[in-house]
């Protein structure tokens, strides 16, 4: 099983949960690598504004 080079949802829990537990001043974006075991690396970009949404963004490689 393999992983999925890109989780833009997971990336948005992380963005929430730093915010909630005061790790990052907010506003801040943070990066998140991730796929590069695979062979797929990915990068994120989560934005994490003072309250509200998550916005998280970024590119992914193709899956052929």
């Amino acid at each position: 099983m393999t992983e999925d080079p890109a989780t833009g949802s997971a990336a948005a829990s992380l963005g929430g949960y730093l915010r909630a537990i005061e790790s990052v001043t907010a506003p801040c974006e943070v990066e998140v690598r991730q796929g590069s075991p695979i062979g797929r690396p990915s990068l994120l970009k989560v934005e994490i504004p003072p309250t509200g949404g998550i916005v998280v963004s970024g590119t992914a490689t193709k899956i052929s």
